[in-house]
């Protein structure tokens, strides 16, 4: 397959397939007489950015060959990047003429938000509190872009386009209102041990084209933990056999590679052989079967998860064997939730004294998260056992994510509030952390949490439920909960709240039936959206509860061929595999169960990874059910 030395940009601008990349981590001085050499040598793509604090040695270097012939400016194809300290829309156009000052430049070719986190806005690049804790700041990305897109029709940047964004920040911005330049490109890591054939083709129907760093993955910045421990990409033996038999570097293989999947890659050396090699992968080809071999390599990998920003609400945990039995998912209004929870529901045939028991148990594994509402009847048992585990030194109450339920009789503006103290109190605590309207279905206003006519029949009652979502913000306002949310609610339901002309908080979280029968793919895919985190019950899918609440004769998740033979290969039990399915979804997991054995089993789903082949095969399972 030939590759062209350019590829075309949405908005007709053309870009040079080969980059050099200037960030140098502790060899700034090196900068300025690499450009140089990689102009010399053919480069005509020059990565830089301001975070990098080399632009004014680029800059140098660039005007040098430009000034001895090498060059005309438009020859070359410069991009910079926005740093996460000027999100803010009135600080874009400084920050993008600060970095035009420094290459002594009259526009860029390419302007990038750097990364979708924001930072405090200052001089400070990494702002940090007293603790050492970087000081976040959270402008709606979508402000940040218009003001972007007023720097390209201002002449300062030819083309705009967003790097290390995910899918769902990516249609945040072509989803946008009112949009005038879609991103042009999406800069990520991208090498052979993390071939990010999803984002790629995202990318390519949306056409947006991807360009990658770190195309030679050996990088190691341990600074801010990039590449620590990991394998070296250029040692890899199928790619060394490949470059032996091809007469090249393993390193020419590796960028060739991606060359051929349409990738635009950027290649980074300060040693003036290497600069001149890594330029040399135009004028050879792999076969079909050297593409499948290198395909094989992937291990998903990444030499820079951006653990640094995982207190940010925009942060979305890249590295899946990153998840650990405390990882948690920052909600969008800052609060963190653990990634798996102790569901305690439990039919009319367990006790509520086992509610007590089966939760501090469940305390004592390490669960965090324990979710319940005032419905289940077992509020009070609930709290003892938190508080036992409270008072007996095992956690501290800040530990503990509780999340209670607002039940159906209590929709009225007016009980929302004395529903939430009522729980509080049985529950002796001070404080809720996620409160959620349990339905968007409404019985009739009273004690009865079951009302029904003298038909059996129950009464239904009609709330506006966004007048109990302002009686919910009331609730956030008054520190009765941290955060607040909504169940089994869908698209139309959510949209309802979302539109509100008046909205003070959007729902932190939807929480909803979801397992390998019911992936809820279309929802969640809303949910991600708008930035709303989406948590599963009944991930198990087989309780049959007394009374019909569950279809009896539907098929049992834990019996599924599909996931028993993985779960058999894997050494693990389906009940593991089926709930790390949906954690490496992104999905906040509740795992329930009152027998001791299988709570510690449930938990246990941190120490093993299911491939992209066993994801497929479990999405292909789903039966919308």
């Amino acid at each position: 397959m030939s590759v062209e030395p350019y590829v075309l940009l949405s908005d007709g601008h053309r870009i040079p397939v080969v980059g050099f990349g200037t960030f140098a981590p502790g060899k700034k001085s090196m900068s300025e007489e690499a450009t140089r050499v990689a102009i010399a040598a053919g480069y005509r793509h020059i990565d830089g950015a301001y975070l990098y604090g080399n632009e004014e040695d680029v800059g140098r270097a660039i005007k040098e060959k430009i000034a001895d012939g090498t060059i005309k400016r438009e020859d070359l194809f410069q991009t910079g990047k926005l740093w996460s300290t000027f999100h803010s829309p009135d600080l874009v156009r400084p920050a993008l003429e600060k970095s035009l000052k420094a290459l002594q430049m009259d526009y860029l070719d390419l302007f990038l938000i750097h990364v979708p986190v924001g930072l405090k806005p200052g001089e400070d690049m990494l702002p940090m509190d007293e603790n050492g804790k970087f000081l976040f700041n959270n402008t709606d990305l979508r402000d940040t872009w218009e003001a972007m897109e007023r720097c390209k029709d201002a002449g300062l940047v030819k083309s705009i386009g967003v790097s290390n964004f995910n899918r769902r920040q990516l249609e945040m911005i072509l989803n946008k209102p009112g949009l005038k330049h879609k991103p042009v490109c999406n800069q990520v890591e991208c090498h052979l041990y993390l071939n990010q054939s999803k984002m790629l083709a995202f990318c390519k129907s949306q056409g947006i084209a991807l360009v990658a760093y770190g195309v030679l993955g050996s990088s190691r910045y341990e600074t801010w933990g990039i590449g620590k421990g990991a394998p070296v990409l250029l040692e890899d033996p199928v790619l060394n056999a490949m470059a032996n038999k091809l007469g090249r570097t393993p390193a020419q293989v590796a960028m060739r590679y991606l060359l051929q999947r349409g990738i635009v890659v950027l290649a980074k050396s300060f040693t003036p052989a290497r600069i001149k090699q890594n330029l040399q992968v135009l004028d050879f080809q792999l076969s079909g079967d050297d593409m499948a071999s290198l395909e094989g390599q992937n291990k998903n990998l990444r030499y820079d998860c951006m653990e640094r920003w995982k207190d940010h609400p925009r942060y979305c945990s890249r590295c899946t064997m990153a998840l650990k039995s405390d990882s948690c998912i920052v909600l969008n209004d800052g609060h963190k939730i653990p990634v798996i929870g102790f569901g305690t529901f439990a039919p009319s045939s367990y006790s509520n004294e086992q509610a007590r028991e089966s939760t501090e148990l469940a305390i004592d594994v390490g669960y965090r998260l324990i979710d319940s509402t005032s419905a289940y009847m077992n509020e009070v048992q609930v709290g003892k056992g938190i508080r036992a585990k409270i008072a007996d030194g095992t956690v501290k109450r800040e530990a503990i994510f509780y999340t209670g339920k607002l039940w159906n009789t209590d929709h009225a503006p007016e009980r929302v509030r004395t529903a939430l103290e009522k729980s509080l109190k049985d529950l002796e605590l001070d404080y809720i952390d996620l409160y959620i309207i349990h339905t968007p279905v409404e019985f009739k206003p009273g004690d009865d949490p079951f009302p029904k006519d003298e038909n059996g029949k129950l009464i239904f009652h009609n709330t506006d439920i966004r007048e109990t979502w302002k009686a919910m913000e009331a609730c956030k306002d008054a520190g009765l909960t941290r955060s607040i949310g909504v169940s089994n609610f869908n698209r139309r339901q959510l949209e309802l709240i979302l539109n509100m002309k008046d909205l003070k908080y959007k729902p932190a979280c939807n929480e909803i039936e979801c397992h390998i029968y019911k992936n809820q793919s279309k929802l969640r895919d809303f949910c991600k959206t708008h930035e709303i985190t989406v948590m599963a019950y009944g991930v198990l899918g087989s309780s049959r509860a007394e009374g019909g609440i569950e279809d009896q004769e539907s098929p049992k998740v834990l019996e599924d061929p599909v996931l028993n033979t993985m779960s058999k290969n894997m050494s693990r039990t389906p009940a593991q595999v089926a709930m790390r399915y949906l954690l490496q979804k992104g999905i906040v997991v509740l795992a329930k169960s009152y027998n001791p054995e299988r709570i510690k089993q449930n938990f246990q789903i941190f120490d093993f990874e299911l491939s992209d082949k066993d994801m497929k095969n479990l999405d292909g399972v789903n039966k919308d059910t």
